[in-house]
């Protein structure tokens, strides 16, 4: 999935939730701060949908216990969504909660569920708005030394010696594919009628992904990644090396810097009130 699914701690859990919903796009915190009609109270999470019209509000309790989480919790979790007028609520757990727990949720605006369970929540969302973007704008810098066509590589090429231009070809020749292939990750942000392409797609197997990256483009990630959040910085750091390595032929970056295309930083998309 996207992060370990069995945090070591409570803190760990916040703040793996907490970063899933900095990553699709919403304002989060952890250990808010929050006034009620009896006074201030402490949630474990708090993320506002701030591209929303009605500004969304979801309170999330974090319990990293060994048990199922017991229906006197939901109980008290009820209060706090009924006197701080959050819109959703969610109970993010290690072992879910018990039937009765369950039942209690029933036609209510709380949801119960693993940590595994709100990562595949939101996992196509997190796809879409982070793991792409971010590998498109990585690969957008590399994918200049290798297009088709560019004026600029082409006029730093012919000032190159002999031996440096034979370096350049080589490192063409081994990473084009890969670049270019990378590059196609923003395609999300692009014209629709090039939405249609497989590449977007959200690839819920990590080891099928992995293999097919392997197979089609000869890219191989080590045994330590686990996660996609693993993966989308294997990737990103295999793009900087390339870049890295062209740069060094040419003493150093040919390129203006360039502006995130999508505009997705290492948190996560834009939270501005006034998007639209």
């Amino acid at each position: 999935m996207i992060d370990d699914p069995l945090p070591d701690d409570w803190r760990e859990l916040q703040a793996g939730v907490q970063r899933i919903f900095r990553n699709v796009g919403m304002k989060a915190d952890v250990e808010v701060d929050l006034q009620t009609p009896r006074g201030t109270i402490n949630v474990d999470a708090l993320a506002i949908d701030t591209r929303s019209v009605d500004k969304i509000k979801y309170i999330v309790e974090c319990k990293n216990w060994s048990n199922s989480i017991p229906q006197s919790v939901v109980h008290s979790f009820t209060t706090v969504m009924h006197e701080t007028g959050a819109n959703i609520g969610f109970i993010v757990t290690k072992q879910g909660l018990q039937q009765g727990a369950i039942q209690y949720t029933k036609n209510t605006n709380i949801t119960g569920m693993t940590y595994l369970e709100f990562q595949e929540r939101y996992f196509e969302a997190w796809w879409k708005r982070y793991f792409c973007p971010r590998i498109g704008d990585a690969a957008d810098e590399p994918f200049q030394y290798v297009e088709p066509f560019n004026s600029q590589r082409d006029r730093e090429y012919d000032r190159l010696t002999p031996e440096k231009q034979g370096c350049f070809d080589r490192l063409k020749k081994d990473t084009e594919i890969i670049a270019t292939f990378f590059t196609m990750f923003n395609i999300g942000i692009m014209p629709k009628l090039f939405k249609k392409s497989d590449i977007l797609i959200p690839q819920k197997n990590l080891d099928e992904f992995k293999s097919k990256l392997s197979t089609l483009l000869g890219f191989t990630v080590n045994t330590d990644c686990r996660t996609f959040r693993d993966l989308l910085e294997a990737i990103i750091n295999y793009l900087l090396e390339v870049k890295g390595k062209f740069d060094a032929i040419f003493g150093g970056s040919i390129f203006e810097p360039k502006h995130s295309f999508s505009g997705v930083t290492f948190d996560g998309p834009p939270v501005d009130e006034d998007i639209y």
